[in-house]
């Protein structure tokens, strides 16, 4: 593994403990039925110097929810034709979401984290995520329900500084 994928797995490892992404820490309203996948994935993006303001809101992540990160990256992404293509540019070092709509509530976000095993199509990609549990693990976890819709999308880097 490269020295970028390494990189990648230390800042999903230190992102995901914060106690303002774990489930349950309440909103600006006081609520505690709440995940933060997208903050999680925004401040990951930031620190591994993602342009992470494609897939925000132009009032930014606080007015960003996982449903608008998922509109903003079909609009302002490249698509990864799947799981395992993300997986193996992960692998690499680059920079994939995984993203699901969800129009019944909540969507989901996450970082395609580098994996050393086989890709299998049964539980996709790895990923690092907020959410009802946190922390890496496979996409068909951390998706539930909204697994068989993920969709992948490749997050380029900014120009001013050092890459992932």
């Amino acid at each position: 593994m490269n020295k970028k994928a390494i990189e990648i797995i230390d800042v999903i490892n230190e992102v995901t403990v914060m106690e303002d992404v774990q489930p349950g820490f309440p909103d600006a309203n006081g609520n505690t039925n709440v995940t933060w996948c997208n903050r999680a994935l925004y401040r990951i993006l930031t620190w591994l110097n993602g342009k992470a303001e494609l897939i925000c809101e132009p009032r930014g992540i606080s007015w960003t929810n996982a449903n608008s990160m998922v509109v903003n990256a079909r609009k302002n992404l490249f698509k990864v034709i799947d799981g395992k293509i993300a997986q193996s540019r992960a692998n690499i070092g680059e920079l994939v979401i995984a993203v699901a709509l969800n129009h019944n509530g909540s969507g989901h976000v996450a970082l395609v984290c580098p994996d050393l095993e086989i890709y299998s199509e049964q539980v996709g990609a790895r990923i690092g995520q907020a959410g009802l549990k946190n922390g890496i693990m496979y996409a068909n976890q951390g998706f539930a329900h909204l697994f068989p819709i993920v969709e992948y999308y490749l997050v380029p880097l900014n120009e001013n500084g050092c890459s992932a």
